[in-house]
């Protein structure tokens, strides 16, 4: 069979073409796939575009809002965590058992049947020092990242399962001839994942390990693919320090999707209680720290919250990590869903309705105000210009009051979408 084109000369040209699979696919068109899932079901190349899921810079400082810093199993301020000259500086500590943890408080999830890959430049300064120094996507349970361990560098898989426990899977890297550790070089780490597939490790775009798993694992290579950006250091016997640049985890094809809605409002039938005083709390929402004993990694994209008030009012949206900002009374938690989201819905009708600390959480995150017997609606999205999320650890209160604290009725509804 043959197929006639013209180009841009007006010349006709004709090309061969063969019948691959009961399909037609020119044999003289250049293919770079390296077998047939490389093209659609007729024919067509398929094109794969990376989405950045998450990413990081430090020109001005560790952002806060972003990041968080762990020593030694605590949270604290940025201490051990700084911008130097516009790079972030990670510092183990100086006490031999010392170790400092910066991760993101997001913990972007793996779009099944797509590529994932890590990415980011770093400086290991005094590389043989007696330390550990990882960077990756990892948490205290699973993950993948480079681990440079008092001058030996390796690639590193790691997953927890119920009669193992947590597992690294740590394999050697040989250095690429001329890469020097102490000076600036880009690392990556890319995976097909669906639980079972490969994981390929870079270094100046270099594939220095492979980690073939495909066709040989009883069980996941990971258990859990939703993981934040991580750096780690700890002290051996030296406070030791790495550099980064900037970092960025990506999905190969991926989009935006893959979210499952949800709303939590007044439960009462007539979608309103009664309140007084000021910043009366609606409606608390807080994201789980844990989930059957293991860390919560699930985000939630905030949608809109809405209020009504049959006086005039003003709406405010507080958010905080503090769990002890909101006093139970007689209520209690309940679960949303299968139970990563918890919920109370003010009920004024109970022994002791909760009530909610605001020192604990000032300042507001947002405000407006709310006209009498009308709806107000605040969207989280920003036109896709950027979004909220809730993060594991994350209380969000939704307070309404009457502009002079007298008695109202009052309803609130919140939106989110779950990265199930």
């Amino acid at each position: 069979m043959s197929l006639t084109i013209k180009d841009g000369n007006n010349t006709s040209q004709t090309l061969a073409s063969q019948i691959v699979g009961g399909e037609h696919y020119p044999e003289h068109i250049t293919n770079i796939n390296k077998n047939e899932l490389g093209f659609d079901a007729w024919g067509k190349n398929k094109v794969t575009k990376d989405h950045s899921l998450l990413h990081g810079m430090f020109t001005f400082g560790v952002p806060v809002d972003k990041w968080r810093e762990v020593f030694n199993g605590t949270q604290q301020t940025f201490t051990n965590a700084t911008s130097v000259d516009g790079a972030l500086s990670l510092k183990s500590g100086a006490t031999s058992a010392d170790k400092t943890i910066l991760d993101t408080y997001r913990n972007p999830r793996y779009q099944p049947n797509r590529g994932h890959i890590y990415s980011n430049s770093v400086i290991l300064p005094t590389k043989a020092a007696a330390g550990k120094r990882k960077f990756g996507l990892f948490t205290e349970e699973a993950g993948t990242f480079f681990s440079l361990e008092s001058g030996t560098l390796y690639a590193v898989v790691r997953t927890t399962t119920t009669v193992g426990g947590t597992v690294d899977d740590k394999q050697p890297i040989t250095i690429p001839a001329g890469v020097d550790l102490e000076k600036g070089n880009i690392y990556d780490i890319q995976f097909q994942w669906r639980g079972v597939g490969n994981y390929g490790f870079f270094i100046n775009q270099e594939l220095v390990y492979k980690f073939d798993y495909l066709g040989t694992l009883e069980k996941m290579s990971l258990w859990n693919p939703a993981l934040p950006l991580a750096f780690e250091c700890e002290n051996d016997g030296a406070d030791v320090e790495l550099i980064c640049g900037c970092v960025d985890v990506s999905s190969e094809g991926g989009d935006v999707n893959g979210k499952t809605y949800g709303s939590i409002q007044t439960e009462t039938e007539s979608g309103q209680v009664d309140i007084t005083g000021f910043n009366a709390p609606v409606i608390a929402v807080r994201s789980k720290l844990t989930i059957g004993g293991k860390r919560n990694t699930r985000d939630t994209l905030s949608l809109l919250a809405s209020a009504y008030s049959d006086q005039k009012s003003l709406m405010r949206v507080w958010a905080t990590r503090d769990f002890t900002a909101i006093t139970e009374g007689t209520q209690t938690w309940k679960d949303y869903g299968d139970g990563h989201l918890e919920y109370i819905v003010l009920d004024p009708t109970t022994g002791t309705p909760m009530t909610f600390d605001t020192a604990k959480a000032n300042p507001a995150v947002f405000g407006s105000r709310v006209g009498q017997d009308e709806s107000y609606s605040t969207s989280a999205l920003f036109q896709g210009r950027t979004e909220i999320y809730q993060t594991p650890g994350d209380l969000f209160v939704f307070t309404v009051h009457r502009e002079n604290a007298g008695a109202a009725k009052v309803g609130v509804t919140y939106e989110f979408a779950e990265e199930i």
